[in-house]
Formats: structure tokens, sequence, C-alpha cells
């Protein structure tokens, strides 16, 4: 159902956006899909209640701003005007923590500094030789609740893989993954103010241990690599925004990614029948459900007309990334999700200079996730009622909290191809 927007009141932005953001960018769309005004009513890690900002939607307009320098990103800077435009008189979050002052929150010369350690860690020749154990690892987290007449797959399987996966990439302790996991999931939603700052002092003093042990005792890993390159503060931000954005947004793409198959029974049965079709459809996932939902901040240091609306100066951005890649000015029929023809000119993965560095391992981490569940569960199907699922609150990641599924996978041994096997 398309609610109704005034026309020239902001767009309030509350849980119902959560559970269905499309609902609100279609009637945007019927406006025109300009830039529009809106109000986030739930804080998030930095960002205040009720914050005033604008959502730009279209596809061609989302690519104006991620290339366009008058709108920057520079945490410092924005924390006043996050200040300014929280409505009720909102206060920001308090931004003493360090972790967000990472990449993902400046532009250079910051941003190329933090970044430059990373690049030939996450390209597409660094990330394949990974397959196998994703694959490995995809198949022991299975393993815990093969033959069970059913499970979470969020909590059972999305999440742990996940994890798994970007705690073997940085270098982090496995068995530490429950506890950070309780961290991130605080910093990452509408937490009571103390609740976020106690959770986040946690994480900067567990992610400082980490990079004080690689350098007195490195190893060829990525947390080594963030440790003999930058100082302390600079390590551990930039640790924390590989490990959040790394391992939250991959798993919110595998549940969503069979929630829309689910919706489409003919596709799933040709997925399930014929696995070479596995990388086809995680690419449709990625633009279809896009786990980034709204971008992070930006914002105008100038007055600047984008798709004919003046947006003025100092006001906050988000780019709408869900919106664009449904945009039928870029793509035919762009709500219909098709295993066919692979449409890459998404925005899933953002653009510019901070298109996501991880973009190849989320795409590799996704493909054997779908390979080995279809291969493992080959009747699984969705049991949660839509009207029981609980989507986080969170304008960025777009993510259930949990999902039933049934019946559990198969068991490991005779009848079911080995753990080696090409994807």
């Amino acid at each position: 159902m398309t609610p109704e927007i005034p026309e020239k009141s902001p767009i309030r932005l509350d849980v119902d956006f959560y559970r269905d953001p499309h609902a609100v960018y279609r009637a945007i769309k019927q406006r025109g899909n300009k830039p529009t005004e809106v109000v986030l009513e739930t804080g998030m890690a930095y960002l205040p209640p009720n914050l005033r900002a604008w959502v730009v939607t279209s596809y061609e307009d989302v690519e104006f701003v991620l290339r366009d320098p008058r709108f920057r990103k520079s945490i410092d800077k924005a924390m006043p005007l996050f200040a300014a435009s929280a409505q009720g008189g909102g206060q920001a979050q308090d931004r003493s923590s360090l972790l967000y002052d990472n990449m993902a929150n400046n532009d250079p010369p910051i941003h190329t500094d933090l970044r430059k350690p990373l690049n030939s860690s996450f390209t597409a020749r660094a990330v394949a030789p990974k397959r196998q154990a994703m694959r490995e690892l995809a198949e022991s987290v299975l393993d815990a609740v093969a033959g069970h007449e059913s499970f979470d797959l969020v909590q059972d399987f999305a999440f742990p893989y996940s994890i798994g996966v970007i705690c073997d990439t940085l270098g982090v302790p496995r068995e530490d993954r429950e506890t950070f996991h309780q961290w991130v999931q605080t910093i990452t939603s509408d937490a009571e103010p103390e609740v976020l700052r106690s959770d986040a002092q946690r994480m900067v003093g567990y992610l400082r241990g980490l990079v004080a042990q690689r350098r007195e005792t490195g190893t060829d890993d990525i947390l080594t690599q963030l440790a003999v390159s930058l100082g302390e503060s600079q390590a551990v931000a930039q640790a924390y925004a590989l490990l959040a954005a790394g391992y939250e947004t991959s798993a919110n793409l595998i549940v969503t990614g069979l929630l829309v198959l689910e919706s489409e029974p003919d596709l799933k049965a040709r997925v399930w029948a014929d696995r070479s079709l596995v990388p086809t459809a995680v690419e449709e996932m990625l633009r279809h459900q896009s786990p980034f939902n709204l971008s992070l901040y930006r914002y105008a240091t100038e007055a600047v007309e984008v798709g004919g609306v003046l947006i003025p100066a100092g006001s906050i951005v988000f780019l709408a990334f869900a919106a664009a890649n449904r945009d039928d000015a870029r793509f035919e029929d762009p709500d219909r999700f098709t295993v066919d023809t692979p449409r890459r000119e998404h925005l899933a993965f953002g653009g510019g200079i901070h298109n996501c560095i991880g973009k190849h391992l989320a795409r590799l981490e996704a493909e054997v996730a779908f390979d080995v569940l279809v291969r493992r569960c080959p009747e699984l199907s969705v049991r949660t009622p839509p009207q029981h699922m609980e989507w986080k609150a969170s304008p960025t990641f777009r993510g259930l909290r949990s999902l039933v599924v049934a019946p559990g996978p198969l068991r490991s041994g005779p009848g079911t191809a080995g753990a080696g096997e090409a994807a």
C-alpha cells in the first residue's frame, strides 16, 4: 500500500519504513521522484532521533550526488549539523567514540589514507581463493542444525556464517564473535544513548587489544595491515567499519534474498534445480533487495540543485540506494525479480570514492551461502508469517531479527556432495 504524503510536509520515516521502504519510495515516485525532505524518527549511532534531512531517490540523482564534491563527509563537521537538524530539540548522539571516525565517514585526504592499506586485500583476485574456506564454513554452520525440524535462518545461519567470514578475513578470533556481535547490534540500532555509549566503549577496548597484539606479534591478516599502517585510533575505527558493515549487510542479503525467492515460487524452483543460476540470482538480490537501504550521511557545503530541487547549504542528505535500484528510468520493469539476465549496473555497493571496498567479498560470500543452502536444504521454505516478521530499526541496514525456515539441512555424508565441490 502506498501511503498518502502531504505535498509540503516532510515525510516521517518510522517503523513502517523499515518494514517496507518501497511503499514510501513509490509515493515519492508518484510526486516526480525528486529529492524529498524527510524526518528520520529513529536515532542510530551518531544520528539523533527526529533528524530532518533530504532523501535522494532517482538513479540519476543518486549518481550525481555520489560524484559531486559539494556533498561531503566529515564526521566532526557533520556533528553540529546533525544537532541543528534534529527536530524538537533532539541532541546528536555522543561522538566521543572513535569508532565512527573511519573511511566511510570521511572524504579525502583522510579517506584516502585510511583506505590505502586495504585496497589490495579486497580485489576480486585477492578474495577468489577464499571460496573453499567459505564453503567449509557454511557447511559447518549448517551441520549444527542438520536434521532439525526447523531453524532460524538469521540466528542459526546468516549471522554465524557472515561473522565467520569477516573474522577469518580480518584475523579476528571466531570465538569472540558472539561478544562483538551483540555490541555491533547495539551500535547500529535505536538503543538508548547510555547503552550505546557503553557498548561502543567495550568495542573500542576490545579492538584496541587486538591492534596492540598485532603490533607485537603480527600475522598475515588485514588486522595486522591496519595495525602497522595506521595510528592506533585509526586502526580501531577501520577495523570496526570493516567488521560491522562486513557481516551485517551480507547476513541481511542472505535473508532478504531467500524472502524474495520465496515470493516467486517458479524462480525459486529454477534456482533450487539448477545451482548455476545462483550467481545471477545473487546479483539480482543485490539490486532488488539492496542490503544498504539508505546510504550513510552526506552534507551540502553550499546550496546545490539536484533533479530540479534546491538543497540548501548545511542540509543532511541520504541516498536511497534501494529506490535507485528500482528506478524505471534506469531498469526495465524494476520491481520484477529475475534470474535470467544480470543487471549489474545497480548501486547496491554505492559508487564514487565511497564504493564498497568489500563488494567482491560480499558477492562471493552470498554465492557460496546460497549454493550450500540449495544443496543442503532441498525443501527449504519460510515458516514465519509476514505479520510476525520483526525488522531491525535502522534506516541503513535493512534486515530481519529472526526468520524461521524448515525443514532443517540434510546431514553431511553419503548422498550429499562433498564440501570441496566446485561452485
